[in-house]
């Protein structure tokens, strides 16, 4: 039920990614105000997702699973009417907002109904239901927009949600059955406490965020400015999404043989040569290359969550929070940036800085990791 609701929230991921060239185009809009919409959710996901972690861990209901996934697909399914950037703002933050609650609750939950040796294994299978909804999320998308009258896109998107929250309420009324009353910590002592834990796998997941949230930004904007339509954008994010939804699984089956650490010191400096080469190629084969190393970054997702939950078993959520919601929300934030570079320095180059990001990892694994003694 978790998968299948993580599911239901992440089918709307691709909504802004899909519908941004042409806000751009309609609205008029510069690429640093298309940064912005893009970092908005990462403001969104870096303040409150930590927020609902820290709740979360907190209390055995469920709402947080119920209701993000409703906020998250009205939303979504309003960014494409926004008539002005103020409303595509109000639209990004309904939609930020709901995705930030949904997922510090639904993935720390994974720590308590699954035994700690095949917690990757459960984070996997968590994000296979989150990726399949990424992957179908830009076909979805164009569906909705392309075969439903406009004014009903958000009443056709809130009942798949509507529908998964009747079903927690009936058959998973509690995440768990008991928390832990002695611990009386503030919430901003309790994210310090889990932080200085798991920072030196929150450093290299933040640059592997960064690089993915900025292949999404970027390829899109490429392949509109160089004649591509709505329909190769949605057929490249589907590709990235695919692939994505089928390498974690790979990589937490080897994970359980060869350890969560080994899997991602091996898996984002390969990326990062694979991004890189793309990008120096400048030929038929790069879009290729860039999807395939934008979903190769995704696979070492399980295995850096697994780590993370490990290093905190008491404050899972929290834990979730932050390598989910302040390093994916970070990485969003790092687009308004990006957006400005981009109009500055041209899509080519910024894509070029995206590329090679991962390979950044390297030495954080190097320096940090051994300091921590993860190994």
């Amino acid at each position: 039920m978790l998968s299948t609701g993580h599911f239901v929230n992440d089918v709307h991921t691709a909504f802004l990614d899909t519908f941004l060239p042409y806000l751009v185009r309609n609205l008029g809009l510069s690429y640093s105000q298309a940064g912005i919409l893009t970092s908005l959710s990462g403001v969104l996901h870096t303040v409150f997702q930590p927020i609902m972690g820290h709740v979360a861990d907190r209390h055995t209901r469920p709402w947080p699973v119920m209701f993000g996934p409703l906020a998250a697909a009205l939303g979504a399914s309003m960014i494409p009417l926004s008539t002005s950037f103020t409303m595509a703002l109000a639209m990004v933050t309904l939609w930020g907002l709901g995705a930030a609650t949904f997922h510090p609750q639904g993935q720390g939950s994974l720590g308590y109904v699954s035994p700690p040796s095949q917690l990757a294994l459960a984070i996997s299978l968590f994000g296979l239901g989150g990726m399949s909804g990424s992957t179908v999320s830009s076909l979805y998308a164009i569906a909705l927009y392309r075969y439903l009258p406009h004014w009903s896109m958000p009443v056709v998107a809130v009942i798949p949600p509507i529908i998964m929250a009747s079903l927690f309420y009936r058959y998973m009324p509690r995440i768990r059955d008991f928390v832990d009353k002695r611990d009386s910590s503030s919430m901003v002592s309790s994210l310090t406490s889990v932080f200085k834990l798991i920072y030196p796998i929150w450093a290299v997941t933040f640059l592997r965020d960064c690089s993915q949230r900025g292949l999404r930004f970027l390829l899109p904007l490429m392949i509109v400015v160089g004649g591509g339509n709505v329909t190769k954008v949605g057929t490249v994010l589907f590709s990235m999404s695919l692939l994505a939804t089928v390498l974690p699984l790979i990589a937490a089956r080897m994970a359980m043989k060869f350890g969560n650490v080994r899997i991602v010191q091996a898996v984002l400096p390969t990326a990062g040569a694979i991004l890189t080469t793309a990008w120096f190629l400048d030929n038929g084969i790069s879009l290729p290359l860039f999807v395939f190393g934008g979903a190769l970054l995704t696979s070492c997702g399980p295995a850096t969550d697994a780590m993370a939950q490990g290093l905190a078993p008491e404050k899972r959520s929290t834990a979730s929070s932050l390598m989910m919601g302040f390093s994916f929300g970070l990485g969003g934030v790092a687009m308004a940036p990006l957006g400005w570079f981009s109009d500055v320095a041209g899509l080519r180059t910024a894509l070029g800085l995206v590329a090679m990001m991962p390979l950044l990892s390297i030495p954080v694994m190097a320096l940090l990791w051994p300091a921590k003694k993860i190994s």
